[in-house]
């Protein structure tokens, strides 16, 4: 094909920050969104009852999200979810109530090296010192012979945003054709001003710039550009992407802003929307939207490595056809060990183990390390005002802003130091991080990042740490430096943002105080950044790649349409079978020369030998080529042909106890031509056939057929 294959590898790990509007666990377990909850009212139920039930509940406001008719309720603070919730649910005019609960990316850390687009092109390489298995891939270079997308198919990553100016991105970025840019607004009357490529639901503003780096990489895996000497090549490197930004950078987003994206793709016309997240449990609210929409859902089945069909995971286990559930597969063909499996709730496999793709450049906007003491543009105050710069005792980190150097904090302490303001003005996506070691008395004293726009009205910022996120700031000991991460992107645009440390103590008793250290504040940056991720948010990538390849052939195709052709063109694997329903991983080829018409299935025959049926639901033209391959083969090869008219055929002296797989090509009278589906039959042993009694015999069958 002459395609330029350029593969770049830039290890980038970007900073993951914490959300600013998130809350505990909520009802059974599970994180919601404090103060919140969704509400969908039955048909008919009264004005007056709604209001009556919205002062008993302690609503603030409300309002209907999108086309939906779900409510998003707000309630005053002091009253809880678990009060409001069973206010509502109580009410007979009330048909459900849920809290506004939290999904997460489905991304898992990776710090392996790949040099390799497997998923697309697996040659049996060599990655990172492991062989895969040549022919484990999507076999993209073939089907690209066919399209590589058409730039009228747009797919909606709903996710932490996307590098608006990654340069193997930024010329497949969506753009909004009634949308005028930086007008102040709301030229095609959708509700949101200067929507030019998408819209940001977790900051509430028009830039959707990446947040992390995992909808960058999902983005990549579907479109980024190819065949420009440069990076990586997409599954489908013509089609658009639209990104909807719904999680912040702690890589968590609220089920009400992915149903407010959810809704803003399905306005413009979307008909394909990948959700690469999720969470284990059911939300009434999300299923509702899916379930009335024109469009496919293409879900990560989850990273637990377990059973989905004995333990859920949402929106991938919604049973709703125009939902694409998928799991990973590796280099050999073979679940990934981390991804979620199951025969019933999980429709097909895709690449999803080390895959390549891009990631989020950033820049630094601004650090300190105290190495020249404590900088004379920044204050302290308060009461018990102890700040300085000192060298922590007990590490050679040195030196360090110190709450307390040597004689510890006091009791009734109330005391901070300020950051001079800082110009977000043009910044995106912007992150703190920095570290910290001490100690003081656990759940009684806390040292808070906070920040304000005018100096006197201080917000907490969440800190994630370690993993867990802290809203409440840091308490108790740390006996090692450790890293904190804030998200600052919901004050991106801001001309001055203070930031400061505060530090409150109770009467009960003191510490040593806390050691700070290595503050950076970063932006969402250009940079031509790559590197490896892996999970099914990946998978789920390519097999929304693939359905922009299909609707790129043919546009006027239904979303269960499309699915269906991405079920049946799978390339059957007994690794699988047992894994997901399709029995197999995707195949881009496959799916693009499917002949939808002819269905190919095996039926018992005597020993050692498999006998194959086939219908067509149009008539067929010239010979019917039947091709075959042996579990362990990579290709098929042509075994026979027969009369169009013909539509069984004998596979005889088989080797006993082996596996073969099958597939027909053929061309209808009107000229359409293509595969049929796969399917596959184990051989019996002739022994095994002649003890049994001779006669009837047969072989081990497992056949895939159109639904």
């Amino acid at each position: 094909m002459g395609l330029k294959r350029t593969i770049i590898m830039i290890l980038f790990i970007a900073g993951i920050m914490l959300p600013l509007c998130s809350a505990p666990a909520g009802a059974q377990g599970r994180a919601y969104k404090e103060g919140e909850l969704l509400v969908r009212f039955k048909t008919g139920a009264p004005s007056t009852t709604r209001a009556a039930l919205a002062r008993r509940a302690g609503v603030v406001t409300s309002r209907t999200i999108g086309r939906s008719h779900i409510q998003r309720v707000l309630i005053q603070p002091g009253a809880t979810v678990e009060q409001a919730l069973a206010a509502y649910t109580a009410d007979p005019d009330v048909e459900f109530a849920e809290p506004n609960y939290l999904v997460h990316s489905q991304t898992l850390p990776d710090d392996a090296y790949f040099s390799r687009q497997w998923g697309l092109h697996n040659t049996g390489q060599t990655v990172s010192g492991f062989r895969g298995t040549p022919g484990a891939d999507m076999d993209a270079p073939s089907a690209w012979d066919i399209t590589t997308g058409s730039s009228g198919v747009v797919v909606a990553v709903v996710d932490t945003g996307c590098d608006l100016y990654h340069p193997d991105l930024a010329a497949n970025i969506w753009q909004n054709p009634g949308e005028i840019p930086a007008n102040g607004v709301d030229d095609d009357g959708n509700g949101y001003i200067d929507d030019i490529q998408g819209w940001d639901f977790a900051d509430a503003d028009n830039v959707p710039q990446d947040a992390t780096g995992h909808g960058s990489h999902v983005a990549g895996i579907i479109a980024a550009a190819g065949n420009n000497d440069l990076g990586i090549a997409g599954v489908a490197w013509g089609v658009r992407i639209m990104p909807l930004r719904f999680m912040n950078a702690f890589n968590e987003g609220s089920i009400a802003d992915a149903i407010e994206a959810i809704e803003y793709a399905l306005a413009k016309g979307v008909k394909i929307i990948n959700c690469s997240w999720g969470a284990a449990g059911y939300s009434l609210a999300l299923r509702n939207v899916m379930a009335g929409a024109n469009a496919l859902f293409i879900c990560a089945a989850g990273n637990n490595g377990g059973d989905a069909d004995l333990y859920p995971f949402y929106p991938a286990s919604f049973s709703e056809e125009q939902i694409i559930s998928v799991a990973a597969s590796n280099q050999d063909d073979q679940l990934a060990w981390f991804s979620n499996y199951g025969t019933v709730s999980v429709d097909v496999a895709a690449p999803g183990n080390g895959i390549y793709s891009l990631i989020q450049g950033r820049h630094t906007l601004w650090q300190e390390n105290f190495t020249d003491g404590l900088p004379g543009d920044w204050s302290t105050g308060g009461s018990g005002d102890t700040w300085s710069v000192a060298d922590p005792p007990y590490t050679e980190n040195a030196p360090a802003l110190a709450l307390s150097p040597c004689t510890g904090y006091s009791n009734n302490a109330d005391t901070w130091v300020r950051v001079p303001a800082r110009d977000l003005s043009l910044a995106a996506s912007t992150q703190l991080t920095f570290q910290f070691i001490g100690s003081s008395q656990s759940s009684r004293d806390y040292l808070r990042l906070e920040v304000s726009t005018d100096g006197a009205n201080w917000h907490v910022c969440p800190l994630l740490i370690g993993g867990t996120v802290n809203y409440n700031g840091i308490s108790g000991s740390i006996p090692s430096w450790q890293i904190a991460k804030a998200d600052i992107g919901p004050w991106d645009g801001a001309s001055q943002l203070f930031l400061r440390f505060h530090f409150e103590s109770d009467s009960t008793g003191t510490d040593a105080g806390y050691y700070v250290d290595n503050l950076q504040m970063t932006s969402a940056g250009s940079e031509n950044n790559y590197g490896f991720m892996q999970g099914t948010s990946m998978a789920a990538a390519y097999v929304s790649g693939l359905a922009a390849l299909i609707l790129s052939e043919n546009g006027d195709l239904a979303p269960q349409e499309v699915k269906t052709i991405v079920e049946n063109s799978v390339d059957l694997n007994q690794n699988l079978l047992e894994r997901v329903a399709s029995g197999g991983r995707v195949n881009a080829y496959n799916a693009l020369t499917l002949l939808r018409e002819l269905s190919l299935t095996a039926a018992p025959a005597t020993a050692n030998r498999i006998r194959l049926f086939w219908t067509a639901q149009s008539a067929l033209d010239s010979q019917v080529v039947i091709e075959r391959r042996m579990a362990g083969q990579s290709e098929f090869q042509p075994l026979a042909e027969v009369d169009a008219g013909t539509n069984t055929y004998s596979d005889v002296d088989l080797i006993a106890n082996a596996t073969y797989f099958y597939r027909v090509q053929a061309q209808t009278r009107d000229g359409r031509s293509g595969y049929s589906n796969q399917t596959l039959a184990t051989a019996q042993d002739t022994t095994a056939a002649s003890s049994a009694g001779g006669g009837g015999g047969g072989c081990f069958i497992t056949a895939l057929c159109f639904r």
